[in-house]
């Protein structure tokens, strides 16, 4: 058996880990860490959860404790995810994995060096459209990639006034909240690394970006763009275009799309349980099981790509000291 402790109580945890937990065999949340004993006491009693603790430190300290979800604010995410592994715990950290690319190498390190798993929670890698549509551009069936377009846009998520995304000091912004999932998706359907040419952004605040677009090229010469949003007025959208020399491959909300050929095909993929497949991989890795688990490699280029979008735009890298 694999028990869980999940470092605090944000909506994700439903979802990301408390329902795939429901499906699985040998594995079980039985603590929930928040920064008051009251509000974790009232999230695990609502949820079924055998204990609570009032301090992040507490939950690590238990013995009962093999693996740890971190679903903090980014900014907390490096703290968190190093002290759980200098605690002994495997890590599932919510994407991103940390607020920039330096320290997502750093807790790459530091999980070699203390033999521990760490994952980075980014669910939409076992997205059956994009995997499928990898596949497709992969195969070479529809000739050379031309151009890659990746966006992420929720312009009506709900965001309360202290959220912490609209926070600079707490890693906030499109960039490292939706636009991770367009760095991340636009890298796998290429099958290469971008380099940023250039990126623009709107802000909430200052330094903080609440919609982005970057333009990016890629060695085999095919174009990219990234671009994410949660405040602004514009339609939401989550999904890829690829553009062939053959045709282009799109997400729909049944699954893909081909022109090729200049004739239209769909292609029906079954909604994929994309928390639950996440989460099976890293239990799988934990116990040494063949796993389909993205390598941690991964998670620091897309960190990489982040930076140099942020950098582009003119903005701080989130997890850095804004100069005076």
């Amino acid at each position: 058996m694999i028990r869980f402790g999940v470092l605090g109580t944000a909506r994700v945890v439903s979802y990301g880990v408390l329902a795939p937990v429901r499906e699985m065999q040998g594995v079980e949340v039985i603590g929930i860490a928040s920064r008051t004993l009251q509000k974790a006491k009232e999230f695990a009693e609502t949820r079924g959860i055998r204990e609570a603790f009032g301090s992040y430190d507490a939950l690590l300290e238990s013995a009962d404790i093999d693996a740890v979800y971190v679903a903090l604010p980014t900014a907390l995410h490096y703290e968190w995810a190093r002290r759980a592994m200098e605690a002994g715990k495997h890590v599932l950290c919510e994407k991103p994995l940390a607020a920039n690319a330096q320290l997502a190498q750093d807790l790459a390190m530091c999980a070699r060096q203390r033999n521990r798993v760490l994952v980075e929670g980014m669910h939409m890698r076992y997205s059956g459209q994009l995997r499928r549509q990898r596949e497709l551009v992969a195969s070479g069936e529809f000739g050379r990639l031309l151009r890659v377009e990746s966006c992420f846009r929720s312009p009506y998520a709900r965001m309360a006034e202290g959220d912490f995304r609209r926070s600079f000091e707490l890693g906030g912004g499109a960039g490292l909240d939706l636009g991770c999932y367009a760095v991340a998706c636009l890298r796998q359907v290429a099958g290469e690394e971008p380099e940023i040419i250039s990126a623009h952004c709107k802000s909430a605040s200052p330094q903080v970006d609440r919609w982005m677009r970057a333009e990016c090229r890629f060695l085999s010469g095919a174009e990219g763009v990234a671009e994410c949003g949660f405040r602004g007025f514009y339609t939401p959208r989550a999904g890829v275009v690829a553009t062939c020399e053959g045709g282009s491959i799109k997400w729909d909300g049944q699954g893909l799309v081909y022109n090729k050929n200049g004739k239209m095909v769909q292609e029906p993929i079954a909604p994929t349980p994309t928390f639950r497949l996440q989460l099976e991989a890293f239990v799988k890795r934990i116990r040494g099981e063949e796993s389909e688990v993205h390598s941690l490699e991964d998670s620091i280029q897309t960190a990489r790509a982040l930076d140099a979008m942020y950098n582009k735009a003119g903005l701080a890298l989130r997890g850095t000291r804004l100069k005076a």
